[in-house]
Protein backbone atom coordinates (compact mmCIF):
# COMPACT_ATOMS: atom_id res chain seq x y z
CA UNK A 1 0.00 0.00 0.00
CA UNK A 2 2.77 2.47 0.96
CA UNK A 3 4.62 1.66 -2.25
CA UNK A 4 1.50 2.32 -4.32
CA UNK A 5 0.93 5.70 -2.61
CA UNK A 6 4.60 6.62 -3.04
CA UNK A 7 4.50 5.58 -6.70
CA UNK A 8 1.35 7.59 -7.31
CA UNK A 9 2.89 10.63 -5.62
CA UNK A 10 6.05 10.34 -7.74
CA UNK A 11 3.99 9.99 -10.92
CA UNK A 12 1.97 13.08 -9.98
CA UNK A 13 5.12 15.14 -9.29
CA UNK A 14 6.70 13.98 -12.55
CA UNK A 15 3.57 14.90 -14.52
CA UNK A 16 3.44 18.28 -12.79
CA UNK A 17 7.07 18.98 -13.64
CA UNK A 18 6.65 17.80 -17.22
CA UNK A 19 3.55 19.94 -17.68
CA UNK A 20 5.57 23.02 -16.78
CA UNK A 21 8.18 22.29 -19.45
CA UNK A 22 6.00 23.69 -22.22
CA UNK A 23 5.29 26.91 -20.36
CA UNK A 24 7.13 30.07 -21.30
CA UNK A 25 8.72 31.85 -18.41
CA UNK A 26 8.41 35.56 -17.96
CA UNK A 27 11.74 37.14 -18.85
CA UNK A 28 13.03 40.11 -16.92
CA UNK A 29 11.62 43.37 -18.29
CA UNK A 30 9.16 41.50 -20.51
CA UNK A 31 6.39 43.34 -22.34
CA UNK A 32 3.89 41.08 -24.03
CA UNK A 33 1.85 42.00 -27.08
CA UNK A 34 -1.67 40.66 -27.38
CA UNK A 35 -4.42 41.21 -29.95
CA UNK A 36 -4.48 45.00 -29.69
CA UNK A 37 -2.58 45.95 -26.57
CA UNK A 38 0.57 45.67 -24.50
CA UNK A 39 0.30 43.47 -21.41
CA UNK A 40 1.54 46.41 -19.29
CA UNK A 41 1.20 50.17 -19.71
CA UNK A 42 4.53 51.10 -18.16
CA UNK A 43 7.85 49.57 -17.21
CA UNK A 44 10.93 50.91 -15.39
CA UNK A 45 14.43 49.70 -16.19
CA UNK A 46 18.02 50.80 -15.63
CA UNK A 47 20.11 52.37 -18.37
CA UNK A 48 21.77 49.67 -20.45
CA UNK A 49 19.00 47.15 -19.87
CA UNK A 50 16.71 45.79 -22.58
CA UNK A 51 12.95 45.53 -22.81
CA UNK A 52 11.96 42.05 -24.00
CA UNK A 53 9.04 42.45 -26.46
CA UNK A 54 7.24 39.15 -27.02
CA UNK A 55 4.18 38.19 -29.03
CA UNK A 56 3.19 34.60 -28.21
CA UNK A 57 1.54 32.51 -30.92
CA UNK A 58 -2.23 32.63 -30.97
CA UNK A 59 -2.60 36.06 -29.39
CA UNK A 60 -3.84 38.11 -32.27
CA UNK A 61 -2.41 40.30 -34.96
CA UNK A 62 0.68 41.89 -36.36
CA UNK A 63 2.26 44.83 -34.51
CA UNK A 64 4.58 47.61 -35.67
CA UNK A 65 6.24 49.09 -32.59
CA UNK A 66 7.83 52.55 -32.62
CA UNK A 67 8.59 55.63 -30.54
CA UNK A 68 5.43 57.72 -30.38
CA UNK A 69 1.91 57.65 -29.00
CA UNK A 70 -1.64 56.88 -30.05
CA UNK A 71 -0.57 54.95 -33.14
CA UNK A 72 1.64 57.71 -34.55
CA UNK A 73 5.40 57.24 -34.80
CA UNK A 74 7.25 60.37 -33.66
CA UNK A 75 9.88 61.09 -36.32
CA UNK A 76 11.80 63.41 -33.98
CA UNK A 77 11.82 61.18 -30.88
CA UNK A 78 15.15 60.11 -29.46
CA UNK A 79 15.58 56.52 -28.39
CA UNK A 80 16.85 53.13 -29.52
CA UNK A 81 17.42 52.91 -33.27
CA UNK A 82 15.12 49.88 -33.64
CA UNK A 83 12.18 51.97 -32.36
CA UNK A 84 12.73 54.97 -34.62
CA UNK A 85 10.10 55.39 -37.32
CA UNK A 86 8.91 53.09 -38.81
CA UNK A 87 9.96 50.84 -35.89
CA UNK A 88 9.94 47.07 -36.01
CA UNK A 89 7.23 44.60 -36.93
CA UNK A 90 6.47 41.50 -34.90
CA UNK A 91 3.96 38.75 -35.69
CA UNK A 92 2.36 36.30 -33.28
CA UNK A 93 4.86 33.52 -32.63
CA UNK A 94 7.90 35.47 -33.87
CA UNK A 95 10.99 35.33 -31.68
CA UNK A 96 11.04 38.00 -28.97
CA UNK A 97 12.76 41.28 -29.75
CA UNK A 98 15.08 42.81 -27.16
CA UNK A 99 15.48 46.58 -27.34
CA UNK A 100 18.25 48.11 -25.21
CA UNK A 101 17.76 51.56 -23.70
CA UNK A 102 21.17 53.15 -23.04
CA UNK A 103 20.10 56.65 -22.05
CA UNK A 104 18.03 57.57 -18.96
CA UNK A 105 14.70 59.21 -19.74
CA UNK A 106 11.04 58.55 -20.42
CA UNK A 107 10.14 56.94 -23.72
CA UNK A 108 6.66 56.75 -25.24
CA UNK A 109 6.12 53.66 -27.37
CA UNK A 110 3.12 52.79 -29.52
CA UNK A 111 1.91 50.39 -32.17
CA UNK A 112 1.24 52.14 -35.47
CA UNK A 113 -1.39 49.50 -36.33
CA UNK A 114 -3.27 49.66 -33.00
CA UNK A 115 -3.54 53.30 -31.82
CA UNK A 116 -4.71 52.30 -28.33
CA UNK A 117 -1.43 50.43 -27.70
CA UNK A 118 0.73 52.77 -25.66
CA UNK A 119 3.65 51.99 -23.36
CA UNK A 120 5.83 54.23 -21.21
CA UNK A 121 9.40 53.02 -20.63
CA UNK A 122 11.16 54.85 -17.81
CA UNK A 123 14.93 54.42 -17.89
CA UNK A 124 16.85 55.35 -14.75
Amino acid sequence: MRLRVFGSLMLFLFALALGGCGQTSTAPNEVGLVAGDFTVTSISIKAGQAVHFTDPAGTGGVHTICLGSDGTCDQSANGPQALKSPGFTINPGDPAKDITFDTPGTYKITCSIHPAMNLIVTVQ
